[in-house]
């Protein structure tokens, strides 16, 4: 026991607060106690009025660029621009197709120097124009000089005259009077480069005594692309 009468080992304790008896509770009630009152500079209505802008605040207004007209307006431009594009490659490679096949014309019309010499025999057909072409012959690159070998034994004429046609095209070459070597051959030699693609028909006549012309043979001639 300590000098104030306490227990030793209990100094510094809290003393425990006594409920009141349970027959007691039901007159109890809870108080209501007013609300501290606003801070100074501030009242009721001016915290109404911040809650108010805070629940029913607008949204940002936005950039000019952010807009839905300008947005869609880009979309439109864009798909235009990819349109735009598809188009022009399009043209682009029509328009390489139209330059190679432009190029190539030109050089089958153009007349360009040799660089070997050919020789093609092929006889003619006594009766008229074959079925299928007499000679197949792949155009040349580079040009050859080709050396056309005529024989005309068959004929009794003496002198002979040459047509040249291009199917589809027209006349190419015409020569009159030509007269056979001591072989019975008619000799016509031609720049390949002066051909081109395409099927070519020669026309052989011999003249009589009075210089009319008589047929006597037909040559179907095939030049091929190189290609």
């Amino acid at each position: 026991m300590s000098s104030s009468g306490r227990p030793p080992g209990r100094k510094g304790r809290r003393k425990a607060v006594r409920k009141p008896p349970p027959h007691w509770r039901k007159y109890l009630t809870q108080a209501e106690l007013e609300l501290p009152p606003p801070p100074a500079g501030t009242s009721a209505g001016d915290s109404d009025d911040d809650r108010d802008e805070f629940e029913y605040a607008e949204p940002p207004e936005l950039a000019w660029w952010q807009t839905r007209p300008v947005v869609a307006s880009l979309a439109v431009v864009c798909v235009a621009l990819l349109a735009l594009a598809i188009g022009s490659l399009v043209s682009a490679s029509r328009d390489r197709e139209s330059a190679r096949v432009a190029a190539e014309r030109e050089k089958t019309l153009t007349l360009r120097a040799i660089n070997s010499v050919r020789a093609l025999r092929i006889a003619p057909n006594t009766r008229s124009w074959s079925a299928s072409p007499d000679a197949t012959l792949a155009w040349p690159e580079p040009p050859q000089l080709l050396e056309l070998h005529l024989p005309v034994s068959y004929s009794e004429f003496l002198t002979f005259a040459l047509t040249l046609d291009k199917v589809d095209h027209g006349r190419v070459l015409v020569v009159e009077r030509i007269a056979p070597d001591s072989n019975k051959e008619l000799r016509l030699s031609l720049n390949s480069s002066a051909l081109g693609p395409g099927e070519y028909r020669l026309r052989l006549q011999g003249y009589t005594w009075r210089g009319d012309r008589v047929d006597v043979g037909w040559v179907r001639l095939h030049v091929t692309d190189p290609r």
